[in-house]
């Protein structure tokens, strides 16, 4: 089983916490969270011919730029429209929500372990054998029973071996993200959960494909389930909204968890429903352009005498004509940036 819960882990200020609002010795007791993770985040949408993408190769030009500070991630490219294992179409809509909310977890985790503290340091899973362009069906480590693998990256795999499946082992976990995290002898592994919509996770699941099996494969380590979801997941909408009072749910995980040894850290998304919509709406527009397979804008129209330039949510037009004078004729010209202020 998983080692001991830490009471001083660099984490424990993030968890919840057990207080009395009315001060009295035998008034009620609810659970807040103290803190977020106070990563302040924001997005631009872009489209292939905006300055950002100028020198970079046709699948490393960005659709959807992440902004930290004064960081700018590409969150998602055209090579990642090119290679996703669903459909951009309105039927997929759950898939590329889900999709754009893990990787906004995932870079907001990172961010925030790196700040966290300044002795401490993030990485040192992958050993000598790890090459970064073939880290799909890496395996990370591996027991008798276990193995821990990156499926297609940077999501994990746990497979168990039971005589069944391919080379008689099962897939009994996938996991949205995981990170090694070293503050002195201290060791933390973080596993990362987005749930964008409902929280639903079930306990007991968790701790026997997910905690047991990393036990067992990282006995040196302590464990922090990190879920990322939207704010109505976690606080209650009445009472003590103000001061974070977190719903039954939450808390019943946590208290489960806890008891095993885990700590459990519940984050909230800095982006709103009507954003996770703009955003998929915006890969679906630039996956059909891409493709060629038309398109409806949704982005603002220009009219001159004789220029017209029809824009997406990029920073360029998606198209742009100029009228020849002489034939009145109207033809595409290429598109040049519209470049930012300084």
């Amino acid at each position: 089983m998983t080692a001991p819960y830490d009471p001083y882990s660099l984490f424990a200020s993030f968890e919840p916490a057990a207080w009395n609002p009315s001060g009295a010795a035998d008034g009620e007791v609810i659970y807040s969270l103290r803190r977020d993770h106070g990563v302040r985040g924001t997005y631009r949408l872009h489209n292939p011919n905006d300055e950002i993408n100028e020198g970079r190769g046709n699948l490393d030009k960005v659709i959807i730029e992440y902004r930290i500070e004064s960081i700018s991630y590409p969150l998602y490219t055209v090579g990642d429209l090119l290679s996703a294992p669903y459909a951009f179409d309105n039927a997929a809509w759950g898939n590329i929500v889900g999709d754009i909310a893990e990787r906004i977890a995932r870079r907001v985790t990172k961010y925030w372990l790196k700040h966290i503290n300044p002795l401490g340091k993030t990485g040192g899973i992958f050993d000598r054998r790890f090459n970064p362009k073939e880290r799909d069906d890496f395996i990370i480590t591996n027991t008798q029973q276990y193995v821990l693998k990156i499926r297609k990256y940077p999501n994990l795999v746990i497979l168990k071996k039971t005589g069944r499946g391919k080379y008689g082992y099962e897939n009994i976990k996938e996991l949205d993200g995981l990170f090694d995290y070293r503050y002195f002898r201290q060791r933390s592994i973080l596993v990362l959960e987005s749930k964008l919509e409902k929280l639903t996770v079930n306990a007991d699941d968790l701790l026997r494909n997910l905690f047991e099996p990393l036990a067992t494969l990282f006995p040196d380590a302590h464990f922090c389930y990190l879920v990322f979801t939207d704010r109505n997941s976690i606080y209650q909408k009445r009472g003590f909204e103000r001061r974070r009072q977190i719903k039954q749910f939450p808390l019943k995980l946590y208290r489960r968890l806890r008891e095993a040894g885990i700590a459990t850290l519940f984050f909230s998304f800095g982006e709103q429903h009507d954003d996770f919509e703009r955003m998929r709406e915006h890969l679906v527009t630039q996956y059909r352009a891409i493709n060629r397979m038309g398109v409806t804008l949704r982005g603002r129209t220009v009219i001159r005498d004789r220029e017209l330039m029809i824009f997406d949510a990029g920073e360029t037009p998606h198209l742009k004509l100029i009228k020849d004078p002489r034939s009145g004729t109207w033809r595409e010209v290429k598109l040049t940036h519209k470049r930012r202020r300084k």
